[in-house]
């Protein structure tokens, strides 16, 4: 993505003390597009959809070198939806019925502020939870559009996603580079207090990630953990590798999600080949599950095609299958027929800046 500084941050400010720089940048995404879904039973929908390939923000950054080593950051970042103009929402309990949002920005998608220097970065606010980074890392469609892995990898029931891409009130640790080794640490509050329904554990999550990465291969091993009475307490773990031989890049993930009621295990194979300006996109899901979900596969097929280094457009197909006559996975449009499928397309326009 490409960086656009701001004016105060390109005239290159001193900061009070005379001996420390801050710089500060503004960017964004935008995606819009169309997108069409047939589910048995339920029919079918047809709209202006956003984020079918990569998903729309606008964000301020910025870091300040203390000198030594250590640098201070600061990260703003705010979901959009680019064919209504409308914001996204947050959480702030990091349990269902705590978001917020009223239509301006709301910056749920990353909101922190950060000490760095040799020995890691320190990250204090809303931010992605350790097992996210793998269901966006090892998918050709990472966790955007309908060939996103949270489908099939995110879990069920759907009151236990809150946590599942971000948690609100966190503190973080990212390890820096070790030889190709890399991580994060993660643990979150819910801040909710000690009453006679809830307890003042309610909304917290815990997790670590531990990867390494060299050359065309990269691997990496991620668990979180949420406690929540109302709904059960729910834990998250992956496993996923990537190898680019050049003309494909191969990537399989494994992941887990179990709730008071429901485990659920699935895996994937995909790949990207590069065409040209452009770039095929495959993969194939299948997951098999205990308590009230059924067993399903997900299969995607997309491209994508650069106009420059920040304009591209693309086109998607999916397919998930319900099996054991069940009806829990989608492509958003509900199943209602037993054992039924989900059927859709979606084409549109990425720009950075």
């Amino acid at each position: 993505m490409k960086k656009t500084s701001l004016a105060l941050a390109a005239a290159g400010l001193l900061a009070t003390t005379g001996v420390s720089a801050q710089s500060v940048e503004i960017f964004g995404l935008l995606d819009s597009g169309y997108l069409r879904v047939n589910s048995d039973g339920n029919g079918s929908i047809s709209k202006a959809n956003t984020d079918g390939n990569l998903s729309s923000r606008l964000g301020f950054r910025g870091t300040e070198d203390l000198g030594g080593g250590l640098k201070a950051g600061f990260w703003l970042e705010a979901g959009l939806n680019p064919t209504d103009g409308s914001a996204g929402t947050t959480s702030t309990t990091n349990q269902p019925g705590g978001s917020a949002g009223s239509g301006g920005l709301v910056f749920g998608r990353r909101s922190t502020v950060s000490l760095s220097n040799q020995l890691g970065e320190l990250r204090l606010g809303r931010d992605y939870t350790p097992g996210f980074w793998n269901l966006s890392a090892f998918s050709p469609f990472g966790t955007n559009g309908i060939g996103s892995t949270g489908f099939l990898f995110y879990p069920v029931p759907s009151a236990a996603r809150i946590t599942h891409v971000r948690a609100s009130n966190s503190v973080g640790y990212f390890l820096p580079k070790l030889g190709g080794f890399y991580g994060q640490a993660m643990v979150a509050f819910g801040n909710n207090p000690s009453t006679a329904g809830a307890k003042s554990d309610d909304g917290n999550v815990t997790g670590l990630r531990l990867g390494y990465e060299q050359g065309p291969f990269n691997i990496a091993v991620a668990t979180t953990r949420t406690q929540n009475v109302a709904i059960g307490n729910y834990k998250q773990n992956n496993l996923g590798a990537s190898y680019d031989f050049g003309p494909v890049k191969a990537m399989a993930l494994w992941g887990e999600n179990v709730t008071a009621t429901t485990k659920t295990s699935t895996k994937l194979i995909g790949a990207h080949v590069p065409v040209g300006a452009g770039q095929i996109r495959v993969a194939y899901s299948t997951l098999s599950a205990k308590g009230v979900a059924n067993d399903a596969n997900h299969l995607a097929l997309g491209y994508v095609h650069n106009l420059s280094k920040r304009t591209a457009v693309y086109g998607h197909y999916a397919r998930i299958s319900n099996k054991n006559n069940g009806t829990a996975f989608d492509l958003g449009q509900g199943v209602m027929r037993a054992g039924g499928s989900s059927t859709g397309y979606e084409f549109g326009i990425r720009h950075t800046f």
